[in-house]
């Protein structure tokens, strides 16, 4: 796919960093922008954070990547944010980048400093709501870039004016999704359960703001013959299994337990997308969410609440549904999963759409864009 890429503007070395302390969807985000890299142009090379499975996923690719600590700026920690200071520039004089970009905000922080003080362009990701003003506190030294998961993340950025990053470009550039070799697409087996009875699933972090417990008190709501089997692929790595639990206790209480199966972390979300109707994505809060997209690849359609940057991956009841965030506006929601043709049709509209609007070619021929500007 990379011979497709057409890459006007900009060839050099990018030094890509991330505070990462886990795996989530701004690190599989990482991951797909780095394997897609035309490589005849781009010498990429990783400064991470944490030890996570991140570093082999990154070495697998080829990326050179190097271990840095990047403590938070306060007066407890300043002898550790002093330190990476120090070793980001050892890092910086040995690989001397065109580019240095920052995954999300918190990464950016040594990076806005060092890279001022050897003129090197930044480019900083932004991937969840926060104002101007506090990226700035992060980008103490500015940058030249700034790219916004969606529309939604952009307007809570608001304007840059007055804060450190008062002289940068803000633009809007979706994320994109891996397409597998041989596209796959609905069959028989995917939309049926037990008793002929349809799948739905959810994956990500098992955390409050994603909302799961909205669609379990949905199931509650729904004749018993209609609820459809909830597959739910995550962990709680945020609360030690606390929240989880109380999933868990809330299905036994609401006597839908033998409805909701937890699969615990997927390597390979694909096996999930393989066995299901739909997906479900109940966030109370989405900056933009890879879900409805990865599931796209699939011709899997998405139920999201009506929130966020759900509005500008799906298209109601064109390519999924978007949905009030009430339990009873969930319970009725779920009722339309039992439209077998209906559900095919909207998946294969979300495959077709996403596969135009968020591939990493045209994700590819924007970032390079960005760094050919900056790096100019």
């Amino acid at each position: 796919m990379i011979d497709e890429y057409v890459h006007r503007g900009f060839s050099g070395r990018v030094l890509y960093m991330a505070r990462a302390p886990f795996v989530s969807g701004a690190e599989r985000s990482l991951l797909s922008m780095l394997r897609h890299l035309d490589r005849s142009r781009i010498e990429p090379a990783l400064v991470l954070g944490c030890e996570t499975e991140l570093v082999e996923a990154a070495r697998a690719l080829d990326v050179p990547t190097t271990m840095i600590a990047m403590p938070k700026r306060s007066v407890g920690s300043w002898l550790g944010w002093r330190r990476s200071l120090r070793q980001l520039e050892h890092v910086i004089e040995g690989f001397r980048p065109s580019v240095m970009h920052a995954n999300d905000v918190p990464s950016c922080q040594a990076m806005s400093v060092v890279a001022d003080q050897h003129g090197v362009s930044r480019v900083i990701h932004v991937r969840w709501g926060i104002a101007a003003r506090d990226a700035g506190w992060f980008a103490r030294h500015g940058a030249e870039r700034v790219l916004c998961v969606s529309r939604w993340v952009r307007g809570r950025l608001g304007d840059t004016a007055g804060t450190p990053l008062h002289g940068a470009t803000v633009d809007v550039l979706h994320d994109a999704v891996d397409w597998p070799a041989q596209e796959e697409h609905g069959d028989d087996d995917r939309t049926s359960d037990d008793g002929g009875r349809p799948t739905v699933g959810f994956a990500g972090q098992l955390v409050e703001p994603k909302g799961l417990d909205m669609v379990v008190e949905a199931l509650s709501h729904m004749p018993a013959a209609r609820r459809p089997h909830l597959l739910v692929a995550g962990r709680d790595v945020q609360t030690g299994g606390a929240y989880e639990a109380t999933l868990r206790d809330l299905a036994q209480r609401r006597g839908v337990a033998d409805r909701v199966d937890f699969l615990g972390f997927l390597a390979d979300p694909a096996d999930l997308f393989r066995r299901v109707t739909a997906m479900v994505c109940p966030s109370r809060i989405e900056p933009l969410g890879l879900v409805p997209l990865e599931a796209a690849r699939f011709a899997v359609p998405t139920f999201a609440n009506r929130l966020g940057g759900f509005l500008e991956t799906i298209e109601h009841g064109q390519s999924g549904y978007l949905v009030d965030p009430t339990p009873r506006a969930w319970a009725e929601a779920l009722e339309r999963v039992h439209d077998r043709a209906q559900m095919a049709v909207l998946g294969r509209a979300a495959h077709d759409a996403t596969r135009q609007r968020f591939s990493p070619a045209v994700y590819q021929t924007r970032l390079m864009a960005a760094y050919g500007e900056v790096s100019a």
